[in-house]
């Protein structure tokens, strides 16, 4: 076990013993305010830029969150993803120093391997801070891979694919996954109910003095498949998450008083895309038709051979669509922070209007994309709201890793 390691290991290994004291000396009946900690919950609405929250109709709770509290947009990392988006956000480093580096990496055996457990973080989380410090916490996630990433250690964590039986007693199962294809939209709509509606059993069963990370899927999902707002699908998405968001600060002034905060942000953004680019026919072209090779969007990350390295840059930097390509050594990966050992050697990035997909056919039901630096794609929300949301100072947050600080401030768990 690497020292990193071990250091982690230690982290939550105490952050549990902590949790435990905690939860055995305050009754999770204690009421409003009286518990001494501040309740805070981090709502991330996966795959919505910035843009998004001005274009909801004037009655949209979302919208009415910004123009009455804190509000401004911030710049997220690179790629504008959902695993790298997420470390970022509840670490308060960059790829390059946190380790989750995309979607995929490249493990020793030379096959990829998603970013699915919290052992690959190799920096120390908020949730870990908070629990040391006495805070019950919860991952909620209309993602699997968000829950398992994030989730490892928690008090609560659950997801469709992993559904404890105190979420079923208190709340019930999520929506049906077979009801998805009825009704795509409102299968996702449901399912961000769902993930508000744990997320407000928790808070009234823990009690103040919580960290809450909700991730909803719904507006990356149906803005991938009918394009970003003002698409009318996503835009009721948004809408639809609005009004859970509302009740859930109605528990939450229950359960706090006057001593929470919830933070609404996004991983990444979501860009409306019309044309393909199709990697494999663009590798076979450069007689590397083999290399191994990991799409999400607007970003491709390609693991040539050595002697086909030069090849596949080439004919990536010749393709139609294809903006820009970092290779190893080029300078644009300090700047976009893919320095990290687990960063592709080759990174291509598309043009607004642009994905990288396998088909073409899968156009007909594609219409949103991220993953580049794109505005649209990088530029996401960021709103404070609730009685503590001053001590956000949200004035100092320019980008997703100020985030981590912001939510320690109204914890209480500075260094």
């Amino acid at each position: 076990m690497t020292p990193e390691k071990i250091r982690r290991a230690s982290i939550v290994i105490l952050a549990l013993l902590v949790c435990a004291l905690a939860a055995a000396a305050v009754p999770a009946a204690a009421g409003p305010g009286q518990g001494g900690r501040t309740t805070v919950v981090l709502v991330v609405l996966d795959g919505c830029p910035a843009r998004s929250v001005d274009a909801l109709p004037p009655e949209a709770y979302i919208r009415q969150l910004a123009a009455e509290g804190c509000f401004r947009p911030v710049r997220t990392v690179f790629p504008s993803s959902t695993a790298a988006g997420h470390a970022a956000l509840l670490t308060g480093r960059w790829p390059d120093e946190n380790g989750v580096t995309g979607k995929e990496f490249m493990r020793e055996d030379g096959t990829l391997g998603a970013f699915n457990s919290s052992r690959l973080i190799e920096a120390p989380t908020l949730i870990e801070r908070a629990a040391m410090a006495g805070s019950r916490t919860a991952v909620i996630s209309g993602k699997n891979g968000v829950r398992s990433l994030l989730g490892e250690g928690v008090d609560l964590a659950a997801s469709p694919g992993q559904v404890p039986q105190w979420v079923l007693e208190k709340v019930g199962p999520p929506p049906a996954e077979s009801a998805q294809y009825d009704d795509f939209c409102a299968w996702y709509e449901g399912l961000d109910r769902w993930v508000i509606d744990v997320a407000s059993a928790f808070v009234k069963d823990a009690g103040p003095g919580a960290l809450v990370v909700a991730n909803l899927a719904g507006p990356d999902k149906v803005g991938h498949r009918f394009g970003p707002v003002p698409a009318p699908e996503t835009t009721h998405c948004l809408v639809s998450a609005g009004k859970a968001l509302e009740a859930l600060a109605a528990v939450l002034e229950g359960v706090a008083g006057d001593d929470w905060a919830m933070v609404v942000t996004a991983d990444h953004g979501m860009t409306l895309v019309t044309r393909a680019i199709l990697p494999g026919e663009i590798l076979e072209a450069a007689g590397a038709g083999d290399c191994v090779f990991s799409l999400d969007g607007g970003v491709m990350c390609v693991w040539p051979t050595a002697d086909r390295l030069d090849a596949v840059m080439t004919a990536l930097r010749n393709a139609e669509g294809v903006a820009e390509v970092i290779g190893p050594g080029d300078a644009a990966r300090v700047r976009v922070h893919a320095t990290h050992r687990r960063s592709a050697p080759v990174i291509a990035i598309a043009s607004a209007g642009y994905m990288f997909i396998e088909s073409a056919a899968f156009m007909d039901y594609t219409k949103g994309s991220h993953g580049t630096l794109l505005d649209s794609d990088v530029v996401v929300p960021l709103i404070v709201c609730g009685p503590r949301a001053a001590r956000a100072d949200i004035a100092t947050a320019r980008y997703t890793v100020d985030i981590a600080g912001m939510l320690a401030r109204l914890l209480g768990i500075e260094k």
